[in-house]
C-alpha cells in the first residue's frame, strides 16, 4: 500500500513540475514497479495479475520514449 501511495503522489506531482528528468525519473519506478507486479502475476498464473500492470508498463515505456523524443 506504501509503495501505490507512493506512486500515486509521485504520478500527480510529476506532470505539474517542467523538469523533464523528474518526469522521466517518475515514469522509470512506475515502469519498474508494474513491470515487477506482472512478473509477480505470472509467477501465481493470474492473467489478470500479469497482463494489467504489464500492459500498464508498455503504455508508461512508450510514453516515457516520447517524451526523450520531444525533449
Amino acid at each position: 500500500m506504501a509503495r501505490s501511495a507512493a506512486l500515486v503522489v509521485i504520478a500527480i506531482v510529476a506532470p505539474l513540475t517542467s523538469d523533464a528528468g523528474f518526469i522521466a525519473a517518475a515514469a522509470v519506478a512506475m515502469i519498474c514497479v508494474q513491470g515487477l507486479d506482472a512478473v509477480i502475476g505470472a509467477r501465481l498464473g493470474n492473467r489478470v495479475k500479469t497482463l494489467g500492470p504489464a500492459a500498464t508498463a508498455a503504455t508508461n515505456a512508450v510514453a516515457l520514449v516520447w517524451l526523450i523524443v520531444v525533449s
